[in-house]
């Protein structure tokens, strides 16, 4: 698909993305965002931080990150907007999926847990799962060497309203 908008660098898109916070912290997420990508082995705040030069500002950096998980919605909406606004005017269709699919976890403390129609029991399965649902929303883009990649554009976990009323006591 083409677009008559310029291509922004990926710095300008992190940028774009952390003015959602306040104007102290956005630089320091656009840097984090920056470590994420640049990160090597296990995928944490830490190795984020390490990757980005920013070790001497440990605390500052995870208060950024705090700050973040509450701005999520605006941030991902922000997103949203930067991705399917340029897509949207080059083509007449956007062609958005919702899955669904649960993630079985096991342990009697595992929180946010339930059970959930499985969608794929196969012939010894069971007809329910034990586990998370996060419902994805993602654009489905059609790439003439891959076939079509659905990359996510927003996830939220599926709670049952009494889905973290009690966890520890399913556990007995």
């Amino acid at each position: 698909m083409s677009s008559s908008h310029p291509t922004l660098a990926p710095c300008q898109w992190f940028v774009r993305l952390a003015s959602s916070l306040d104007r102290r912290s956005a630089p320091r997420l656009a840097l984090l965002f920056i470590g994420a990508v640049l990160a090597r082995g296990r995928r944490t705040v830490t190795t984020w931080i390490r990757a980005a030069g920013l070790s001497g500002r440990f605390r500052s950096c995870y208060i950024t990150v705090a700050a973040a998980g509450r701005k999520a919605d605006s941030i991902a909406v922000r997103l949203l907007n930067e991705v399917a606004a340029p897509l949207a005017t080059g083509s007449g269709r956007l062609t958005l999926a919702i899955d669904d699919t649960p993630t079985r976890r096991y342990g009697p403390y595992v929180q946010a847990a339930g059970v959930h129609h499985n969608p794929t029991p196969g012939p010894a399965g069971p007809p329910h799962v034990y586990g998370h649902v996060f419902v994805v929303l993602a654009l489905l883009v059609e790439y003439r060497s891959w076939g079509v990649i659905a990359p996510p554009l927003l996830s939220r976990l599926y709670v049952r309203k009494g889905g973290l009323a009690g966890d520890r006591s399913q556990a007995s």
